[in-house]
């Protein structure tokens, strides 16, 4: 079984729509327009790709995340803060991003949750520094392999608070593998436990534009004159 198999089991199981026990679970549909097909008199009120923004508390926070939320909302998004708990109800996390055109996460578990995404949709993964190998390896590749547009915001060195911490030329913040070559524990003290993230609004907002470029690219396109007026109407 692949893990297209696993996402459908999932969808299964959550989305309260249980099938006959001797069908096999069905693939995640294509995501829909992110921008619905509207005449053009009607395209202010054409809503808004759904953006979902995972935060952490205790480390990797995101330290300008109000900067953030509206670099978000001015690239075109509806953005929404979600603050997973251990308590939160995994039908609620699944309701939430089965829904959504994308989500922004700092590298970590919660991005696991990338699988109850629909194909087409983006994933936009934050990777402090030192965790390069990891974003790509845990997150990264698998979330191409369900069909989701894949970007990634890698933090620069002087955006990481172990800049303030050890120093910008220092090697923790400069050559992170010889603190990995420790192994994981010494790697995960450093780079997991101990370092939160201030994002550059201007390289995030490129990735933004590209996450709204593919999302328009992905939609369904209207057929005859009403797909010609509304993407005149979105230009």
């Amino acid at each position: 079984k692949s893990i297209k198999d696993f996402q459908a089991l999932l969808h299964q199981g959550y989305s309260g729509k249980p099938s006959a026990t001797s069908s096999a679970p069905l693939p995640l549909p294509l995501a829909t327009p992110a921008r619905p097909c509207v005449r053009p008199d009607d395209h202010a009120k054409a809503a808004k790709p759904k953006m979902l923004i995972f935060i952490r508390k205790q480390n990797r926070v995101i330290l300008n995340l109000p900067h953030v939320v509206t670099a978000c909302r001015r690239a075109g998004f509806a953005p929404h803060v979600m603050n997973l708990r251990r308590q939160t109800p995994m039908p609620v996390i699944h309701a939430a991003l089965a829904s959504a055109d994308a989500l922004v996460a700092v590298h970590g578990a919660a991005v696991t949750h990338f699988l109850f995404m629909r194909p087409g949709t983006v994933l936009l993964q934050i990777v402090p520094v030192g965790l390069d190998w990891a974003a790509e390896s845990f997150y990264g590749k698998p979330a191409q392999q369900l069909g989701l547009e894949y970007l990634e915001y890698r933090v620069a060195p002087e955006e990481s608070s172990l800049a303030a911490e050890y120093g910008l030329n220092s090697t923790v913040v400069q050559d992170p593998s010889v603190i990995s070559s420790q192994g994981w524990w010494e790697m995960k003290k450093v780079y997991m436990d101990r370092q939160n993230v201030t994002v550059s609004i201007k390289r995030f907002g490129e990735l933004l534009r590209a996450a709204k470029l593919h999302l328009k690219k992905n939609a369904t396109a209207c057929g005859g004159k009403a797909a010609g007026a509304s993407h005149a109407a979105v230009r």
